[in-house]
């Protein structure tokens, strides 16, 4: 049994980058690598459930030979399959002292989830014997049950379970957010409804139960001033935390800078950021 006098801040990095659409989560996901920097192919590994891996073309300071990607298109067959088959395969490798990655990246697991409910559809509202299609369809479209709900919580359990398993050093999983609407007089329950807050993309119980496990949940955004785009973080807010102490409360500016080494590191040695 190890003792906890042996665990450091920085032995594994398990992380939830948040945000809305666009904030730069994805790029500041990819910079965050090992000290080694080593230039073995799939030495950081993208699960790209969004489609958009092609964003981090615009950030110089990634190093893309390093990093491989598989997209997963929610129509894919057999996905969960060949996710798990891929995890499984890291598993086995990690016992026989193999290479596996060193930073591994689930992007996003808003995406993820809609992808699952689409991988049940099709089965839950196959026919049965009599020919009788199962399952509500409303125009054709295939509406989804409780069977498919239970899909999408069960897979995403499953891959989280992967991800806390597999010895990894780095776990990056992102998420998009939403408003969170509430009464503006909780007393009264006709008044209006106004933004109170925010909230995972991804429904409630399954936002909940992911967020018990990551040490550090990250808050990107994406702002225009004076016509430009700039990139900001926060490491404390209503959703934001860390178990990095030194990681200061306010907003971070991380515009056209390597998050991992230009702005994370730093701050964690006490550096101020420009």
């Amino acid at each position: 049994m190890p003792s906890a006098e042996q665990l450091t801040p920085d032995s594994r990095f398990f992380a939830l980058f948040i945000g809305p659409k666009h904030s730069g989560k994805t790029v500041a996901a990819c910079s965050v690598r090992s000290e080694s920097q080593s230039e073995a192919p799939g030495h950081v590994s993208v699960e790209d459930f969004d489609g958009r891996i092609r964003g981090i073309l615009g950030a110089p300071w990634i190093n893309k030979k390093n990093l491989s990607y598989d997209f997963y298109p929610p129509k894919m067959r057999d996905l969960v399959g060949k996710i798990e088959a891929k995890f499984q395969g890291w598993m086995v490798a990690a016992e026989q002292g193999q290479h596996i990655p060193e930073t591994e990246i689930i992007d996003s697991i808003t995406a993820e989830c809609l992808a699952m409910i689409q991988q049940a559809l099709p089965i839950t509202h196959a026919k049965n014997a009599q020919g009788a299609m199962k399952g509500k369809t409303l125009g054709g479209i295939f509406m989804p049950g409780p069977e498919d709900y239970g899909m999408e919580a069960s897979a995403t359990y499953s891959i989280m379970a992967f991800l806390r398993s597999i010895p990894i050093k780095n776990v990056i999983v992102t998420a998009h957010t939403i408003d969170r609407f509430g009464k503006a007089d909780p007393d009264d329950p006709y008044s209006e409804s106004i933004v109170v807050g925010e909230k995972l993309s991804i429904r409630d119980k399954i936002g909940e139960n992911i967020k018990i496990y990551f040490d550090h949940i990250f808050r990107f955004d994406r702002r225009l001033i004076g016509g430009a785009e700039r990139f900001f973080v926060k490491f404390r807010s209503d959703l934001a935390c860390t178990s990095y102490a030194a990681l200061p409360s306010g907003e971070i500016d991380i515009t056209g800078k390597d998050f991992y080494r230009e702005v994370l590191q730093p701050l964690l040695r006490g550096e101020i950021i420009e």
